[in-house]
């Protein structure tokens, strides 16, 4: 049996959060005309932000699609709060992985086949919303139109008397952001993941599906090396005006969006909004941060649908080669007609570039093998792991330094092939040596000042 990997909850939180939704399927008419608790449910439901628009209604294609696949005949029965032990169809369920606002997801055993699946089941109390049931169904539609070893892959869908649920691949590994948050990844082996995503991304519109929320956080690797793309939760069937969003549901995440995406609405997204969020991936990879990361979701809304560009790759990590810098930016362009026509044609790029480093021996790896902070006043340690570290007051932060002079967000270590550090327009500032800088490179043995803390710098 396959264990519990750490990206479990990649296969629940990252599916259910600021997802858009396909037409919904059908309704529990007959149902409720004679059960009064449906019925006031349903009416409930109809009073609430989820009816579909007119054009939503004429997709006749996908609504007809999704009615094949989440039937509306079977009768609900309340779910208990844990189902794990439980067995319905084919499959017996064998634990929880994850939960987020659309559903939970389970590992279970698919009994004809003697194989571990994840299993996702929605949440119950969207049991009578037709928005949700249909944004629930829409990952479903959109993997079942794909075929491809860098996708996920789904085996069932289906509707049973816990609910309507998916069975897809089960994935033993760990997500493209854990692997990234871990230590050294070799460059070579970063060129090669976005080679196979950005195919696999590409192989997809072909098919006529737009992904709209590629991150890290959604791209699994495998345990034999396979990078894999998850979470097709707000997928877009190109060509369809149906976007079946509601109040609250958001349209993808902020970091990795698109200005078109983030400020223009769903009709002015195409297929290059997903060059931007591969874009947008690559770069968080080799400089340890997106491209655009501000305190919290609007304002990062704010500087991706504004003008200004993000900074420059080689400014936050000057080893990254100047074609792999130029390769990033093209992606990052604001204006659409700027960006690499398609994410095939990105990924020539980065195969060609790919192989030249091959080819000149590789590139070392994107982070020291050892970082560690020692504060002068107790001699305690701090290891430096992780490719961005921030400091400050706030809990949010990785390292915690509970002082009044230390601004909420105050700085942060970036590793790369050298060590930098970055100070977060904090109130006190951020010292190397004794002078005060906004970011500099850190050498073995120098001193970092941060608001009073003086911390010598241990590399290696």
């Amino acid at each position: 049996m396959a264990k519990k990997p750490n990206k479990a909850d990649n296969q629940t939180e990252n599916e259910s959060q600021n997802q858009t939704d396909p037409p919904a399927a059908g309704s529990r008419d007959e149902q409720a005309e004679s059960a009064p608790e449906e019925k006031a449910a349903k009416s409930r439901a109809e009073g609430s932000e989820t009816k579909l628009s007119k054009a939503e209604r004429e997709n006749a294609d996908t609504v007809s699609e999704l009615a094949d696949m989440i039937g509306d005949d079977t009768t609900l029965v309340t779910r208990p709060l844990s189902i794990v032990g439980q067995t319905f169809g084919d499959y017996e369920i064998i634990e929880e992985i994850g939960r987020g606002s659309m559903g939970v997801v389970y590992t279970a055993r698919q009994k004809s086949l003697d194989r571990v699946v994840a299993l996702k089941m929605m949440a119950s109390e969207h049991f009578h919303n037709p928005v949700a049931q249909a944004r629930f169904a829409t990952e479903a539609l959109a993997v079942a139109k794909l075929g491809h070893p860098n996708i996920i892959d789904i085996y069932q869908v289906g509707e049973c008397h816990y609910g309507h649920y998916f069975a897809m691949e089960y994935v033993e590994g760990e997500t493209l952001d854990d692997l990234l948050k871990k230590g050294p990844v070799a460059l070579t082996r970063l060129l090669a993941i976005i080679i196979h995503v950005a195919e696999a991304v590409d192989f997809a519109h072909n098919k006529g599906i737009i992904h709209r929320d590629l991150k890290p956080a959604n791209i699994m690797i495998d345990r034999f090396g396979r990078p894999i793309i998850m979470d097709f939760g707000i997928a877009r069937m190109a060509g369809s005006e149906a976007t079946l969003t509601q109040r609250g549901m958001g349209l993808g995440t902020p970091a990795f969006m698109a200005p078109e995406q983030a400020g223009d609405g769903p009709a002015k997204i195409t297929k290059v909004s997903d060059v931007y969020a591969l874009g947008a991936i690559l770069y968080t990879a080799v400089t340890g941060r997106p491209p655009f990361h501000e305190e919290n979701a609007l304002r990062t809304l704010v500087k991706v649908v504004s003008d200004e560009p993000p900074p420059a790759v080689r400014q936050l990590n000057p080893d990254v080669p100047e074609e792999l810098e130029h390769i990033c930016m093209k992606c990052l362009e604001k204006k659409p007609e700027n960006r690499y026509p398609s994410a095939w044609s990105l990924a020539k790029d980065v195969r060609r570039l790919h192989k030249e480093l091959k080819r000149n021996g590789g590139a070392p790896s994107t982070v020291p093998s050892n970082l560690r902070l020692k504060l002068t006043t107790t001699g305690k340690l701090v290891s430096i792991t992780r490719s961005t570290t921030t400091f400050g007051r706030s809990r949010e932060c990785d390292v915690v330094l509970n002082a009044p002079k230390v601004s909420k967000k105050h700085c942060q270590i970036i590793l790369a092939e050298k060590v930098f550090i970055e100070d977060l327009d904090s109130s006190n500032g951020t010292f190397v040596n004794g002078k005060k800088v906004q970011r500099s490179s850190l050498k073995d043995g120098d001193e970092l000042g941060i608001a009073g803390h003086l911390f010598q710098v241990l590399l290696n």
